[in-house]
């Protein structure tokens, strides 16, 4: 990994981002704290990311209202645009899609008052009769109304020769009361008693209702025909702008993502200064990049890792770049959900993907069960649905290794969806339900444990190598002291079992190491005469002696602990088995009740008891798995504290992911 100082005009700033955003080379740290004396000032993008952000809201708006979809895809001819440019083209297309929609909001208006006023006059009682004429009426007084058609008789029986009620046009319960004017305010009170509900004629209709109808009829559908021209011309600003629109919608973001990452650089006077960290085998790519774009003008600074002051001292972490594809990227997740790896560490992926998923195929071993979730995964890989993310993938990817180990193990253990019949197959190593092989299988289990704490003190030694830690490396418990005392009591224990005694060179062998674990603290102690504590005082030899004897009692306890602890893969694979058993025992007793249907029963019992298995007993090893790497192997040899690479990238819908552990410290 190498570190970048890029130093450029201000005039390239804008375009030296975008390039660097697509082609996602560089950790950002914050170029400020890389100068010394602190030379840069901050460059302030607020007053431009709001403009950016206001200019982003109005496009959205007008794609809103024209029904332009932002998933769409981009034209393929697309030329770079300056804030200015999308500004004047939005101003432009926003005035052609205000007029229309002013238009539509009035015909709207004037549709809705003119519909409301049709309605009313098409429940006028009367509707073929000339509204003038019954205005005019002098004689005789009429009335239009409802009344309910069971009280009609009635009324007319009330009012007997006083007036006449006749029915009217329209729905049932319309009536025409016609009388003299000298009875017409008894013939009212009649009607409100029977509950008559008068009916206003329209005012300035000289027609009848009828032909008023038709007039408002005629109107609505002008109105609807210029209602549809103008939404037919939204729907060409929509054909025509709608490119641009989406050209200019990702541009805007794309624009946001580059002031976003200028809040990382530096500035003095018009030069800008980019910082950040970049693989060494990527540094040509980005000069090339820097003097293309620049027209040779801008400077790249490059600091190798080791070489770069910050870090030596301590004040900056150098960005750890994971490698492999996508099929080690899920058990990259199981390591960083832990923590990241500091950089000049080996990368434990490969050794953290093979443990897991072996310890996963031991504790669930089955043909029949590995099969189905290793289709499963599979398939949660391999689909194309919109609803499954990247981390869905990766799970997929998991989900699979660990069904295929699963399966291995069925062909060991002779066991297809929990049924164990050594005449339909025969397990090739052993049953962990045989009494006989329980011991073997437990003591393999812990001889796996063996073998993996080892390579995980082996990668702890390296690394401590690797950082010129050559103390750490030698006398730390889980470096090559403890390795050796690891080694040579397992060995000396193998002999006891075996010999039934205990001979002195294996007591010479285990106490070597023993003792110079003991004396490591003190050889220390005299290294470092001049070493302090924080008040002032060299750390008496008393302590130092105290904290050897804690250390070497920590280094016995952990080393039995954690071999010890390997005995639950061996026992979870008894208990998954035994819990197979349990659900073909259920079988067993539907069988020997001679019960009716009991094929069927079986069956069911059989299918939802293996659904119960792979969903209870899988998340179990999934679980211990992950314990068993985080506390009995990554304690050997994973100290975390690292920084992930990141580097700024703007993707396909010119959106970032601008790192934002800046370099302002230790991490």
């Amino acid at each position: 990994m190498a570190k970048v100082n890029i130093l450029l005009m201000s005039k390239h700033v804008t375009d030296i981002t975008r390039v660097l955003g697509q082609r996602g080379l560089i950790h950002l740290v914050d170029a400020v704290n890389q100068s010394g004396g602190r030379l840069l000032s901050e460059v302030d993008q607020e007053q431009d990311e709001k403009t950016i952000y206001n200019a982003l809201s109005r496009c959205e708006r007008l794609m809103e209202g024209l029904g332009v979809d932002q998933s769409a895809t981009l034209p393929e001819k697309q030329e770079t645009m300056s804030l200015e440019d999308i500004s004047a083209m939005m101003m432009r297309i926003y005035t052609k899609y205000h007029e229309q929609e002013e238009a539509i909001d009035r015909l709207l208006r004037e549709t809705g008052v003119l519909d409301k006023e049709r309605s009313a006059i098409a429940a006028f009682p009367l509707q073929q009769v000339s509204l003038d004429a019954l205005r005019n009426l002098s004689h005789f007084f009429m009335v239009t109304g409802r009344l309910a058609s069971s009280v009609i008789p009635r009324v007319t029986m009330e009012l007997g020769e006083r007036a006449v009620v006749v029915p009217a046009d329209g729905r049932e319960g319309n009536v025409l009361v016609l009388c003299s004017n000298k009875n017409h305010w008894a013939v009212m009170d009649d009607l409100q008693r029977f509950g008559f509900v008068e009916a206003e004629a329209p005012e300035k209709i000289s027609g009848s209702a009828e032909e008023a109808v038709h007039e408002r009829d005629d109107e609505l559908g002008h109105l609807h025909t210029q209602l549809d021209e103008c939404r037919f011309n939204v729907l060409k600003l929509s054909e025509e702008y709608g490119g641009v629109l989406l050209l200019m919608h990702s541009q805007l973001k794309g624009l946001i993502a580059v002031r976003q990452a200028q809040k990382h650089f530096g500035k003095v006077a018009n030069l800008f200064c980019i910082s950040g960290w970049t693989p060494s085998s990527e540094v040509d790519t980005v000069r090339d990049i820097v003097k293309e774009t620049t027209g040779g003008t801008g400077l790249v600074e490059v600091i190798e890792a080791d070489d770069d002051a910050l870090v030596q001292a301590g004040l900056e972490t150098v960005p750890v770049k994971f490698k492999g594809g996508s099929l080690l990227r899920p058990f990259q997740m199981l390591i960083t959900n832990f923590g990241t790896p500091r950089y000049n560490e080996l990368d434990p992926t490969i050794f953290v993907g093979i443990t897991f998923v072996l310890l996963f195929g031991f504790m669930f071993g089955d043909i029949g069960q590995g099969l189905v979730l290793a289709l499963l995964g599979l398939w949660l890989k391999l689909s194309k649905s919109p609803k499954l993310d990247d981390t869905m993938h990766d799970a997929g990817v998991l989900l699979a290794a660990c069904g295929f180990s699963a399966m291995v193990f069925g062909f060991l253990y002779g066991s297809f969806f929990g049924y164990e019949n050594h005449a339909f197959l025969k397990p090739i190593w052993l049953s962990p339900l045989d009494q006989k092989d329980i011991g073997k299988l437990l003591l393999t289990a812990v001889g796996v444990g063996i073998i993996f704490s080892s390579v995980a003190i082996i990668i702890n030694i390296i690394n401590h190598f690797i950082a010129k830690k050559y103390y750490e490396g030698v006398f730390e418990r889980f470096g090559l002291l403890g390795l050796l005392f690891y080694w040579f009591s397992l060995g000396a224990g193998i002999w006891v079992v075996k010999t039934k005694s205990f001979p002195v060179w294996a007591g010479v062998l285990i106490g070597i190491p023993l003792v110079l674990l003991f004396l490591g603290g003190p050889i220390k102690h005299f290294a470092e005469k001049h070493h302090h504590h924080a008040n002032g005082e060299q750390e008496s030899l008393f302590n130092v002696l105290l904290e050897s004897c804690i250390e070497l009692m920590e280094t016995f306890t952990g080393y039995i602990s954690g071999t010890v602890s390997f005995v639950r893969v061996g026992a979870f694979a008894i208990s998954h088995a035994a819990l197979c058993l349990a659900v073909f025992s259920i079988v067993g007793m539907i069988h020997k009740g001679n019960m009716r249907g009991g094929g069927i029963a079986s069956a069911i019992v059989i299918i939802l008891g293996n659904l119960l298995v792979i969903a209870f007993e899988g998340m179990v090893a999934m679980i211990q798995g992950v314990r068993l790497e985080y506390y009995e192997l990554f304690s050997k040899y994973f100290t975390g504290g690292g920084i992930e690479y990141k580097p700024f990238q703007i993707n396909n819908n010119n959106t970032s992911n601008t790192n934002n552990n800046e370099s302002k410290g230790e991490h």
